[in-house]
Formats: C-alpha cells, sequence, structure tokens
C-alpha cells in the first residue's frame, strides 16, 4: 500500500468511498458529509493550498482504498480539522487509519497549525476507538462554526 497526496483522477474514486462509506453506516442524511458538494471534485479543495492537504491510500494498482485530509477550521490558522477519513472495507482492520491519521498530523503541524480537532457520529465507533487510542480528547460540544450538525462525538488534539 502507498500513501500519497491526492490527485484529480482521484476524485470520482473518493466520492464513492465517501458516499458509501457514509450510507453503510447509516449517515447519507443531512448534516453529514454525504451532501458536501466539495465531496465531488476533493482534489480541488486541497490541492495547491498550503494550509491544506489530503493522503489518499492506493494498492499497487493505483486503486483507492481511503484517504484522509486537513484544513483550516472554521477560518482558524491555528486549528486544523481532520476531514474524510475513510477506508474501503478491503483495508479495514490493517491499521491504515492510524498511518493515514498520523499522516495528516504531521503534515498540520508542518503547515502551522497548532491543534487538530474533529467530528465524528456514534455509529462509527471504530473510528472513535481509534481518535482516543491516538491521544485526542474527547469535547461535550462542537467548536463554533461546525458545518456538520448531525455529528455528536467531538475531539481535539494538540500537535
Amino acid at each position: 500500500m502507498i500513501i500519497r497526496e491526492i490527485q484529480p483522477q482521484d476524485d470520482p474514486a473518493l466520492f464513492q468511498l465517501v458516499r458509501n462509506s457514509l450510507k453503510s453506516a447509516g449517515l447519507a442524511i443531512p448534516g453529514t458529509a454525504y451532501f458536501d458538494e466539495s465531496i465531488k471534485a476533493m482534489s480541488q479543495f486541497y490541492l495547491n493550498h498550503a494550509k491544506r492537504q489530503y493522503f489518499v491510500l492506493v494498492d499497487e494498482a493505483d486503486r483507492v482504498l481511503g484517504g484522509a485530509g486537513f484544513a483550516e477550521y472554521n477560518g482558524s490558522w491555528e486549528i486544523a480539522e481532520l476531514q474524510k477519513l475513510y477506508l474501503a472495507d478491503a483495508a479495514k482492520g490493517k491499521g491504515y487509519g492510524t498511518l493515514l491519521s498520523q499522516q495528516v498530523e504531521k503534515a498540520a503541524q508542518k503547515a502551522g497549525y497548532q491543534q487538530m480537532y474533529l467530528e465524528t457520529h456514534r455509529n462509527l465507533p471504530v473510528a472513535i476507538l481509534l481518535y482516543q487510542k491516538l491521544g485526542y480528547t474527547s469535547l461535550s460540544a462542537p467548536l463554533p462554526g461546525t458545518k456538520h450538525s448531525t455529528m455528536d462525538h467531538f475531539f481535539i488534539k494538540n500537535l
């Protein structure tokens, strides 16, 4: 497996991965990334922006098996948001979520962020366990300016 930066040709596969993952978790509902227009062309959001980056997990044939990224949270240059960490079923349970998260954290720190924030949902218990394992602290409420109102678990970590 290879972790590399997002490329425009990854957009269709990532769009399907995000939509299928949320649908299988019962989260194909308003207030989730399922309805974000940006998931149709994620490379446009992340590429050529010094404070954003997205990493894609691919197999030897360059097939997309997962991804995760970061961007400024609500316009902040101090807090990054861990965004769109998704894995195909074939990549789950092999430590790739940890590797992607660590890659995102290192890149966000290099970009100058001091903290990493994220939002998730109780329907994603494996994700919640991952974030706890990685040292994220649970918050009782989202940070101001959240866009995904359906999310019900919030975490932050000093980088």
